[in-house]
Formats: C-alpha cells, sequence, structure tokens
C-alpha cells in the first residue's frame, strides 16, 4: 500500500479538534509508603488549571514513546477530567512534572510537555530540580 495511502494517525498535540470537558481540582496523592508533606500539599492545592490552560498544554504536549516517560519526573499532584478528541472522549490525568496520560477503554496515549511554553502549566519542568 502507498504510505499516502494509509490512515494517518496524528498525536494528541497536532489534534485541532479537541476540547476539554470537564476538569477538577488537583489532588495530592503521595507515593504508596511515602510520608504526606504539609509543603507539597499547599503547592499542589496553588496549582490549579482551567479548561483553557489544559487545551493549551495539551496543544504543546508530544506524544511519548517508549522509555521516554522516564525523562520526566513524577509529582504527588495530578489533575484529572475528561477531553474529546477527533471524537473520542479520553480521561485524561496531567501530572504536575509535565506529563499527562489520557484513556479510553483500554487504549492509552502519553504525552510530555518539555517546551519552555509548558512552563505555566506544570510545577516541575524536565531537567529541574524538585520543588
Amino acid at each position: 500500500m502507498l504510505q499516502g495511502c494509509q490512515q494517518q494517525v496524528r498525536p494528541a498535540s497536532a489534534a485541532s479538534d479537541f476540547s476539554v470537558l470537564e476538569i477538577a481540582k488537583p489532588v495530592y496523592s503521595p507515593a504508596p509508603g511515602a510520608r504526606a508533606s504539609a509543603d507539597e500539599q499547599a503547592m499542589c492545592s496553588a496549582w490549579p488549571l482551567d479548561a483553557g490552560q489544559a487545551e493549551s498544554f495539551f496543544r504543546l504536549s508530544n506524544p511519548l514513546g517508549e522509555g521516554e516517560l522516564h525523562d520526566y519526573d513524577w509529582l504527588p499532584c495530578s489533575i484529572s477530567g475528561r477531553v474529546r478528541a477527533q471524537g473520542t472522549v479520553w480521561d485524561f490525568e496531567i501530572n504536575a512534572a509535565g506529563t499527562s496520560t489520557w484513556r479510553n477503554g483500554d487504549e492509552a496515549r502519553q504525552l510530555g510537555c518539555s517546551q519552555a511554553a509548558c512552563e505555566p502549566f506544570v510545577i516541575l519542568m524536565p531537567g529541574e530540580s524538585g520543588p
């Protein structure tokens, strides 16, 4: 089959047809076995994103290939919601360290936002030291 005739799969970041349907407040959730930190909890609470900011975050994000998630840190703070992209509704979770996971049934997409323009939408950019 000619490459031009194959179905093209566009990454979520390239989708012009998407919108955030629901977005929740940030949730602080320390890793299992880790002690809760009042400073981390306060930092998390001060990191709300609205639907427009989440859409900007997604537009700036790129799909992560196998092993690329390890280029990002993880923080015990996330925001969840629902997004419609190219006619499909996905549940999403944005981690405050610049990644997001979209889920629809058994399908999952992982995205990372490492551009300087992502900084207003995260607590910790890739390559920075922890908060």
